[in-house]
């Protein structure tokens, strides 16, 4: 088959393939255009000397592998980087406030020279045993005094007082003549003799068990005296004088030996046990202390918590 050829309008100068009537204009192809009609376009320009769709081909295949050379360095470069990640601002966060736990055991001994005719070594020994906050809750004293004997006195606070001080009196009560008791807050030193002691009131006995709000208790031997105290409200004491300190029966020698204020603590205290004094240095967790009784000498001792 012949190959169509194409025509050119000769109205409007349009080039399209063989009809009757031109694609553009859409008059008749078979008659010319009048004087007044528009003068036919140019024929297209014919291409130059370019370059032909055969020579084209490496071109565009070398493009198109640059372009996946660039689309390849790019999702290569995406994966490589880190991948910004949103930070959440910080939230305002209020520091709790720094506390120190002083809870715990204090402890300390230093030996002394006790004068007299002729002077002889002695041991001091003190504790203290603070809450949370540094409140003192029960503190002691001891003195031993080797060949003369030694004393001792000290307190403590206990949540079962009322039942304390009832047990006792009904013991008491049941004994006139002077009860067996289990003190076990008493803390007797290693020299004194482990026996069963024979206690008896010294104040603080009511008509019943129930009407008793405190007791001083005293279980006397031959060569040595104990008392101890028993309040309702939690409070316990107790001294002991052995030797040549045990003077004073049967009256009150607590009193004037433990001396603690509602407010002792470990910032500052004074007269807790036989004029036991001194303020805690809280950097290195420790109390320095002076003791001035019994036997009259004052000594420096430094308390360490042990627990």
């Amino acid at each position: 088959m012949e190959a169509m050829s194409w025509v050119t309008c000769p109205h409007c100068g349009f080039t399209q393939l063989p009809a009757v009537e031109c694609f553009k204009c859409h008059k008749r192809m078979d008659k010319r255009p009048s004087r007044e009609a528009v003068a036919p376009a140019a024929p297209p320009p014919r291409p130059g000397p370019g370059i032909t769709s055969k020579a084209a081909r490496p071109y565009l295949i070398l493009l198109g592998a640059l372009a996946l050379l660039v689309v390849s360095g790019v999702i290569v470069w995406s994966t490589r980087s880190p991948t910004p990640v949103a930070v959440a601002p910080d939230a305002a966060v209020t520091p709790a406030a720094w506390t120190l736990d002083l809870t715990g055991r204090w402890e300390g001994k230093v030996a002394t020279t006790l004068a007299g005719a002729t002077p002889r070594p002695a041991l001091r020994e003190a504790f203290l045993e603070t809450d949370r906050s540094g409140a003192i809750v029960a503190a002691g004293a001891s003195l031993t005094d080797p060949g003369h004997g030694g004393a001792g006195a000290g307190y403590l606070t206990v949540p079962d007082g009322g039942r304390r001080v009832r047990e006792a009196a009904e013991a008491v009560a049941a004994a006139p003549r002077g009860a067996t008791l289990t003190l076990d807050f008493v803390p007797l030193p290693a020299w004194m003799p482990a026996r069963d002691r024979s206690w008896h009131a010294v104040e603080g006995a009511r008509r019943t068990p129930e009407e008793t709000s405190y007791l001083l208790l005293e279980a006397v031997e031959p060569h040595d005296v104990i008392q101890a105290g028993l309040n309702a409200s939690g409070f316990l004491s107790w001294v002991y004088l052995a030797g040549d300190y045990a003077q004073g029966r049967g009256s009150d020698m607590l009193s004037r030996i433990i001396h603690p204020s509602p407010d002792s603590g470990l910032r500052g205290f004074h007269n807790i046990v036989w004029d036991l004094s001194g303020a805690a240095d809280f950097v290195g967790l420790q109390v320095p202390a002076t003791i001035s009784q019994p036997a009259g000498t004052a000594d420096r001792v430094v308390l360490r918590r042990k627990s």
